[in-house]
C-alpha cells in the first residue's frame, strides 16, 4: 500500500470537525441536564483530539530471509522466445519501525507533499501499549546485496515517511490548537437550544402528569395543579437555569408535610422504620400524586434519595436523613449539592426526628448549623414543620 495517497488533510480535518459539531448538536436535553458542560467539552476534546505520530526508527527491527528473486532479462525485448525473467538466488528483508498516534495519519495528503511511493506492506494498527507497526520490505540479488546496502535503503525510505508524516503532523496541531474553542461554542450552542426547547415547552404550559384520580394527603381539598417550569433566570455563570414554580414546589412540600403528620399521630407504628424504610414511605405517597417518583436515582455524581421527573428535565430531588446532629445534617446538605447539577433550584433535605422531643430544638439546631457553615443560607419561611432557606449553589 501506498501512504499519504488518501484525501488531502486540509480537508479531511474539517470533516472530522463537522462530525464532531453533529455528535454534540445530538446530545438530548437529559444528557445535558444531568452532566457538567465543562465536563462534555473535556470529553470531545479527548475524543476529537487528533494524535500525533511519532516514528522510532531506531528501534526498528530488521529481519532477512533466503528467496528466489526474479531477474529481467533484457533480451526478452528484442526476442519474444526470450524468458521474460530469470530466477536468481536472493533475499527478503523486512523491516518494521514502530511508531505511535493515529494511524489515520499515514493515509492523509499533506500541504506541501511531495510526490512519491512511500510503500509500505502494511500498517499494524497499535495495541494496548499504543505502539503500532509500519511494516517495510526488500527483495534484492544475493550478488548485489551488503549489510551497509540495506541499511541504507531502508534508512532512505523510512526517512522519506517521516518526512511527509511531519507536515500532516503541522497541520494536525494546527488543528488540535483549535479544537477547544469549537467544542465550548458547539457545546455553549446546544445549551442554548435545549434551555430555549425548556422555555417554549413551559410557555405550552405542557405539565408534570399527576396521577389520575389520586388521594390528597390532607382532609382539606387541595386543587391539582399542573407542574410546570417557571421562567428560565440566568446564574452566575451566563447559563439559564430551569426550575420548578414556587406554587408546585409548595405542594410537594405540602405533601411531605402531610406524612409527616400522620407519622406524628400514630408514632408506634413508625418508630420501628429504619431511614430507608421512612423514605420509601414518603416516595410512595408522592407517587400517588406525580407520575414516576422514584428513589436511588442516579444523578450527577451521586444516588438521590428522592426523585421526581417532568419531562428530559428533573423537577425535584430530596435527601432523606434520621437526625443525628449538626456534622451528620451538613454532611446531607452537601451529598444533595453533589448529585444536583446548575439546573436544580429548589431541592431538599428531609429531617426524620425520632430522638428529640423538641422539633423547634432541631429547627435552632438547623438555623446554628448553617450559620457556622460555609453554606451562607439565608431563612426564608418557617412553619408547619418546614423550614425554607435560599443558598447560592455550591457547585455551580
Amino acid at each position: 500500500m501506498n501512504c499519504f495517497n488518501g484525501a488531502y488533510a486540509f480537508q479531511a480535518f474539517p470533516a472530522h470537525l463537522k462530525a464532531m459539531k453533529k455528535k454534540i448538536a445530538e446530545l438530548s436535553a437529559k444528557e445535558m441536564d444531568s452532566t457538567d458542560r465543562d465536563a462534555w467539552v473535556d470529553y470531545f476534546c479527548s475524543e476529537y483530539e487528533i494524535d500525533l505520530v511519532v516514528m522510532y526508527p531506531e528501534s526498528k527491527d530488521i529481519d532477512i530471509s533466503e528467496k528466489t528473486v526474479q531477474e529481467y532479462n533484457t533480451w526478452y525485448q528484442i526476442s519474444r522466445d526470450e524468458p521474460k525473467f530469470f530466477d536468481r538466488p536472493g533475499y527478503k528483508v523486512t523491516c518494521k519501525v514502530p511508531f505511535s498516534g493515529d494511524p489515520g495519519l499515514f493515509e492523509l495528503q499533506p500541504n506541501p507533499h511531495t510526490m512519491g511511493a512511500y510503500e509500505v506492506d502494511r500498517i499494524i494498527k497499535p495495541g494496548k501499549d499504543g505502539i503500532g507497526y509500519l511494516v517495510l520490505s526488500y527483495e534484492l540479488l544475493e550478488r548485489d546485496a551488503s549489510a551497509e546496502g540495506i541499511e541504507a535503503h531502508f534508512s532512505q525510505e523510512i526517512g522519506a515517511i517521516h518526512t511527509e508524516v511531519e507536515k500532516v503532523n503541522t497541520e494536525a496541531r494546527r488543528f488540535n490548537e483549535t479544537i477547544r474553542g469549537e467544542v465550548e461554542k458547539a457545546i455553549d450552542e446546544r445549551i442554548r437550544q435545549v434551555d430555549k426547547f425548556a422555555r417554549i415547552r413551559q410557555g405550552l404550559n405542557i405539565p408534570l402528569n399527576r396521577v389520575e384520580g389520586a388521594p390528597m394527603a390532607r382532609p382539606v381539598p387541595l386543587p391539582k395543579r399542573k407542574l410546570c417550569f417557571s421562567k428560565p433566570v440566568p446564574n452566575t455563570r451566563g447559563e439559564v437555569s430551569c426550575s420548578i414554580t414556587d406554587v408546585d414546589y409548595e405542594a410537594i412540600n405540602a405533601v411531605i408535610s402531610d406524612c409527616g403528620a400522620l407519622m406524628e399521630q400514630a408514632p408506634s407504628s413508625f418508630s420501628s422504620l429504619d431511614e430507608e424504610q421512612l423514605r420509601d414511605y414518603l416516595r410512595g405517597m408522592l407517587g400517588t400524586h406525580y407520575d414516576n417518583v422514584t428513589g436511588e436515582t442516579f444523578r450527577n455524581r451521586g444516588k438521590t434519595d428522592i426523585h421526581i421527573p417532568f419531562g428530559d428535565h428533573v423537577a425535584y430531588i430530596a435527601e432523606c436523613k434520621i437526625w443525628h446532629g449538626k456534622k451528620a445534617f451538613l454532611s446531607a446538605i452537601e451529598q444533595l449539592f453533589s448529585y444536583s447539577t446548575w439546573r436544580d433550584t429548589k431541592v431538599s433535605v428531609i429531617i426524620f426526628n425520632k430522638e428529640n422531643k423538641s422539633f423547634e430544638n432541631v429547627l435552632e439546631s438547623i438555623q446554628g448549623a448553617l450559620d457556622e457553615h460555609a453554606i451562607r443560607a439565608r431563612s426564608i419561611k418557617r412553619g408547619n414543620g418546614i423550614a425554607r432557606y435560599r443558598t447560592p449553589r455550591m457547585n455551580a
